[in-house]
């Protein structure tokens, strides 16, 4: 019995998993996932998920877990508001205040109630103008409890763009702090990349998946900056939109006829 537990407890070598549940109860500072083995059977979870629900996983990834699920709730909250509801939602880049990373609820009161520019359900764009003004007045570091500023940025991005490339996602493979995170693309077409978020902004790692060696016969590809990820994605596929668009016409089409086929045969 003693060998089982220690072996619970000690850490996994493989990368966390991006959390998409609720919010986390406190637990010594921070906040760790609440306890799952009741209501989801064991075969169907991994060690590291089953280690976190446990609070047994190396604090280094509880508090990761918390930063993703912090990160999730506000991009989830944020845009359950309807910009037709009374109230704008405002954001003044003037009056940010220090700790408006601490928690979660904190960041959707401060985005709703705060603000004069932004939109509601929030944008990539949004949260790339927030993270890149906290960049200049706070420079690149991010503090583990500040409620994931980048991990935010990173679902906003991967949410908003999945429809414009062929397939985007957080790297499981690459190291995920609160102040880098790299994100795998492949364009429509179907040119892979990965992608290095940091507060700076983004900027293309390497032309190959899950890689963060770049091309040193193409140092400017490797050193130049973006806004956003949508600004970075016009720059390596120009015709994303286009394409996206034919795709989506000729689904639309393939509908119909199948819709007319169903109609004539009854």
């Amino acid at each position: 019995r003693g060998q089982l537990q220690i072996m619970s407890r000690s850490p996994s070598g493989s990368p966390p998993p991006t959390p998409s549940q609720s919010p986390v109860p406190q637990k010594a500072g921070y906040q760790s996932p609440p306890c799952i083995c009741g209501s989801v059977p064991l075969a169907s979870l991994s060690a590291n998920t089953l280690a976190d629900s446990l609070g047994v996983s190396p604090l280094y990834k509880q508090q990761d877990s918390a930063r993703w699920n912090a990160a999730a709730q506000v991009y989830h909250n944020s845009r359950a508001h309807s910009p037709t509801q009374d109230g704008q939602f405002q954001f003044s880049p003037d009056g940010v205040a220090e700790n408006m990373w601490v928690n979660p609820q904190q960041l959707v009161t401060n985005f709703i109630h705060r603000s004069s520019a932004v939109r509601t359900p929030l944008s990539l764009e949004d949260i790339a103008n927030m993270n890149r003004r906290r960049h200049i007045q706070e420079g690149g570091l991010v503090k583990n409890e500040a409620g994931g500023p980048l991990e935010l940025e990173a679902i906003a991005a991967v949410h908003e763009l999945s429809h414009e490339v062929r397939d985007i996602s957080v790297s499981e493979m690459l190291p995920r702090t609160s102040d880098l995170i790299f994100v795998n693309v492949k364009t429509q077409e179907g040119q892979p990349y990965t992608l290095e978020l940091t507060l700076k902004g983004w900027r293309i790692a390497s032309s190959h998946t899950d890689c963060m060696n770049g091309d040193y016969t193409k140092v400017d590809l490797h050193t130049r900056y973006f806004r956003n990820a949508r600004e970075l994605l016009s720059f390596i596929s120009p015709d994303h939109a286009t394409r996206f668009n034919e795709c989506l016409a000729t689904k639309l089409n393939e509908l119909a006829a199948n819709e007319s086929t169903c109609v004539n045969a009854s």
